[in-house]
């Protein structure tokens, strides 16, 4: 499945909702194509952004990610189930891929960009809103935009069998940056798959319940390791009516949050609300 709107900026490659025992990650040894042309792309920008970082004060780490290689959405008597194949990659080819290369998508080949897959969450309160971070202004990426809390998968999340957790990914990133432990959280379940238009990242979208309300969500982010990766916690109420107006109001919001807050709005109100809805 692969939906795309010219005026939306990103692209839907798999929607529904995958509970944990519905949502299968398979790691290969599959390496990423290459060339000398993007080797030494990857280099020369890896090496700049690495003095920009000194310079500003930031770490830079270099840590092993994993990266799209396909994905199949199956309908069963069950429900429907989302499979994807994944393979090694790190945040140095990615930074030199997707993230400042970007430009070069239809030169170098989009399967042999890093693609390193994304696992970020929409957080639901119990006093009805949706939230979201504003990125500070420390973060390499997208400062100042409102985006969905979470990271990419990491190494880490594969085990010995070669099978991926991607829940247990999303929930690392929401202890670091919201403080948030598996018993705040009633329900996470992964609402689809998507690729930014921006960057042309795949990122798998999860919608987390949480038992609080967005004011204690706020205290929460206060406390929490990362918390300076965000400058604030954004909100809206979780309704039918007050996407489209947040969409136009917010200020800067990265792709990825507009395609968070479009996929929900489209599993809990049907394809005529997402139809209806543009920005």
């Amino acid at each position: 499945m692969i939906q795309a709107d010219d005026a939306l900026p990103f692209v839907i490659l798999a929607y529904g909702r995958f509970a944990p025992k519905r949502l299968h990650l398979v790691l290969e040894s599959t390496p990423r194509e290459t060339t000398p042309e993007i080797d030494a792309a990857i280099t020369a920008t890896w090496d700049e952004q690495l003095r920009a970082a000194q310079a500003a004060g930031r770490v830079l780490f270099n840590g092993d990610m994993l990266r799209y290689i396909a994905h199949e959405q199956t309908t069963t008597p069950d429900g429907d189930a989302l499979t994807l194949r994944v393979g090694p990659t790190n945040y140095r080819d990615f930074v030199g891929t997707n993230l400042f290369n970007r430009h070069r998508v239809e030169e170098f080949g989009w399967h042999r960009f890093s693609n390193p897959i994304g696992t970020t969450a929409t957080i639901l309160t119990t006093d009805g809103y949706l939230c979201y971070g504003r990125r500070s202004s420390r973060v390499s990426y997208h400062a100042n935009h409102v985006h969905t809390f979470g990271g990419a998968l990491e190494a880490c999340d594969a085990g010995p069998d070669g099978r991926v957790d991607a829940f247990a990914s999303v929930l690392r990133e929401l202890r670091e940056e919201l403080a948030l432990e598996r018993f705040d959280i009633r329900e996470i379940v992964c609402a689809g798959l998507i690729r930014d238009r921006e960057i042309y990242q795949p990122e798998m979208l999860f919608e987390a319940s949480i038992e609080l309300t967005a004011d204690e969500l706020t205290t929460h982010w206060q406390q929490a390791e990362s918390r300076d990766e965000h400058e604030a916690i954004v909100r809206l109420r979780n309704e039918p009516g007050a996407i489209a107006p947040f969409l136009a109001t917010c200020g800067p919001i990265a792709p990825v949050a507009v395609g968070a807050l479009m996929l929900y709005g489209r599993n809990c109100w049907g394809a005529e609300w997402y139809k209806q809805c543009r920005i």
